[in-house]
């Protein structure tokens, strides 16, 4: 027997679900925010970075005390061997607060206050084991010996949305569709941060890497300066990863130690290391987005682009959420939580967030799938730099020389077109 009934129901205080009971409560709507971490943020995990235009879309001009770590003023694209390591660093200050490193289980703690704060009920450290379904339609979740009715429950699981997959109203995640994701987060003095990467309190760098860092593995590696720790770790594609036959602990072991990456976190403290999905499936991935009484948002949705340079994934989560409170409070206004009439979440989701996965469809597919783009390029491209700065005591070469030199046998020059034209249409 169920014993309450609310207006909307959500399933997880990561910041999609946050997000959407933030506007839910703002719209005085009786709205349940349920988390099965003991608080919400204990087991959520990301590299991360967190691009502000969606903070200021939930929240405008009301996000200033949010605990952000450092704003990222620099981005550097790493290339690595096994021993050396070609970079390209940007600065670009006149990005002014575009986006910032977070610590997830301090942010997530802090979005879902600001949910309970404006009235929604927190529910931390309970598990949803089911939803109640009546007539085709979700009516309420399954926590415990104890039912919660609702109009409409809103999923924002996560990446492993496991109470939607048992409902049968989404498909069971696929191993292709998801990477693995390990990090490390060292402890550093803040001033130590700040003279190892030349920089001052408050801005940061973001840093991408291929090549040695992942075996040959599609995916990569990155690093994030947080106020007074860094966050390093690796990312690789499930399948490409099963196909090496590479102990993933043993690889992301060698990335802490390669000379390129651990000057930064030397003499720092491991104050935590974990290891997470991420959905990289992107538009031809994602599940149903609504049903009968029930929305689904963020990871849980697979709402996420990785182009390589780029990685996001918090900010549309965030969005969806906004979509979904939206949609439920016209729904709640309109009495009705028909699947035809809660299909308006998709088309608001279309605005950006759709339009950006459609986009980038291909994405996944070209960076899991370019036989070279882990392992020939980084090597061309730390041999071309190694030549242009070798002084042996050699007659000197002209650059189309070096060039021809370090390519010629290596790589067939209809294989780096073919890889361009692609990387252009895809990314």
């Amino acid at each position: 027997m169920a014993e309450e009934k609310f207006q909307v129901i959500i399933i997880g205080a990561g910041v999609a679900g946050s997000a959407a009971a933030y506007r839910l409560a703002k719209a005085g709507r009786e709205v349940v925010l349920i988390d099965r971490g003991d608080t919400p943020g204990r087991k959520n995990m990301t590299g991360g970075r967190l691009y502000t235009y969606a903070l200021e879309e939930l929240m405008p001009g009301e996000w200033s005390d949010a605990p952000l770590e450092r704003e990222v003023t620099r981005e550097i694209m790493m290339f690595m061997t096994r021993e050396d390591s070609v970079s390209i660093d940007t600065t670009l200050s006149s990005q002014k607060q575009q986006s910032y490193t977070v610590l997830r289980a301090r942010f997530d703690a802090w979005l879902a206050s600001k949910a309970e704060e404006a009235g929604a009920m927190l529910i931390p450290g309970s598990t949803v084991d089911g939803l109640i379904i009546r007539d085709g339609k979700v009516a309420g979740i399954k926590t415990g010996d104890e039912e919660l009715e609702a109009d409409l429950v809103i999923s924002a699981e996560g990446v492993n949305p496991i109470v939607a997959e048992r409902a049968g109203l989404i498909k069971p995640v696929n191993v292709k569709d998801v990477a693995v994701g390990v990090k490390y987060v060292y402890k550093l003095p803040e001033q130590t941060i700040n003279e190892r990467f030349n920089t001052v309190s408050g801005k940061g760098t973001a840093m991408l890497c291929v090549g040695e860092c992942n075996k040959g593995i599609s995916g990569g590696a990155f690093l994030y300066t947080n106020k007074e720790s860094i966050s390093l770790g690796l990312v690789v594609d499930t399948h490409s990863w099963k196909e090496s036959k590479l102990p993933l602990v043993d690889v992301a072991e060698e990335l802490r130690q390669h000379p390129a990456l651990g000057r930064y976190i030397e003499g720092g403290e491991l104050v935590e290391y974990s290891a997470h999905l991420i959905p990289e499936g992107g538009y031809k991935s994602l599940p149903q987005l609504y049903s009968d009484g029930f929305l689904i948002a963020g990871d849980a949705a697979g709402m996420v682009v990785n182009r390589g340079f780029t990685v996001r994934g918090m900010d549309y989560a965030i969005l969806s959420g906004i979509a979904a409170a939206e949609t439920a409070d016209q729904a709640i206004e309109a009495g009705t939580f028909t699947k035809s009439f809660l299909q308006n979440y998709e088309t608001k989701l279309k605005k950006m967030v759709l339009k950006d996965l459609e986009s980038f469809k291909d994405s996944h597919d070209y960076i899991a799938h370019t036989q070279h783009l882990f392992t020939t390029y980084p090597n061309l491209a730390v041999d071309m730099m190694n030549h242009l700065y070798k002084v042996d005591g050699n007659p000197a070469k002209k650059i189309p020389g070096i060039v021809k030199e370090t390519i010629v046998g290596k790589l067939p020059y209809f294989s780096v077109l073919k890889d361009i034209l692609k990387g252009g249409k895809s990314l």
